[in-house]
């Protein structure tokens, strides 16, 4: 009895999950100098500068930075910026885990546009919220890529089915 419960369960939290994710419009934006495209939901926008330089204080901030309005909910980007073979995606994701020992990081394997990647998801405390990080992490053309979707802890309902599904939509130019 318990593996059925088990299963509706599951069932039940994968149909709530879809029906969210198709609840959120979601549109392809294509970035030429980055060589990719990614769908986003249609309510982001590039997040301004200002804006940007306070929630990516380093200068190595994404490339790449897109947000709802108040920027509790982003996607940022970087491509192209760090060498970085296929070979050794495995090598800077053990590196990335180490460096978020803190978070208690979780590291699942993924094809994205036929490339294997790392999805790594983590939790980290703001000023005044908790956020959820979900970094995805590939390489193409001997370049590292790094898309990271990141929301507050009052967003998780809404934006983390979506965060997943932005992520696995990540193409590159052919």
């Amino acid at each position: 009895m318990t593996i059925i419960r088990k299963i509706l369960v599951a069932s039940f939290a994968m149909i709530m999950a879809i029906s969210a994710h198709a609840e959120m419009k979601m549109e392809r934006i294509d970035f030429p100098s980055l060589k990719l495209s990614i769908e986003i939901p249609q309510t982001f926008t590039p997040m301004p500068e200002d804006m940007a330089k306070i929630k990516y204080p380093s200068e190595k901030r994404p490339l790449v930075i897109y947000g709802d309005e108040r920027g509790k909910a982003s996607l940022g980007i970087t491509a192209g910026r760090s060498a970085m073979s296929a070979a050794k995606l495995d090598m800077m994701k053990e590196t990335v885990l180490k460096m978020l020992t803190n978070y208690s990081p979780q590291a699942e394997a993924m094809i994205v546009d036929g490339h294997k990647a790392w999805l790594i998801t983590f939790r980290s405390q703001a000023a005044d919220t908790e956020i959820l990080n979900m970094l995805l992490m590939t390489s193409e053309n001997e370049k590292a890529v790094q898309v990271s979707f990141n929301m507050t802890k009052d967003l998780e309902t809404q934006y983390q089915d979506v965060a997943r599904a932005t992520l696995l939509s990540l193409k590159f130019d052919k």
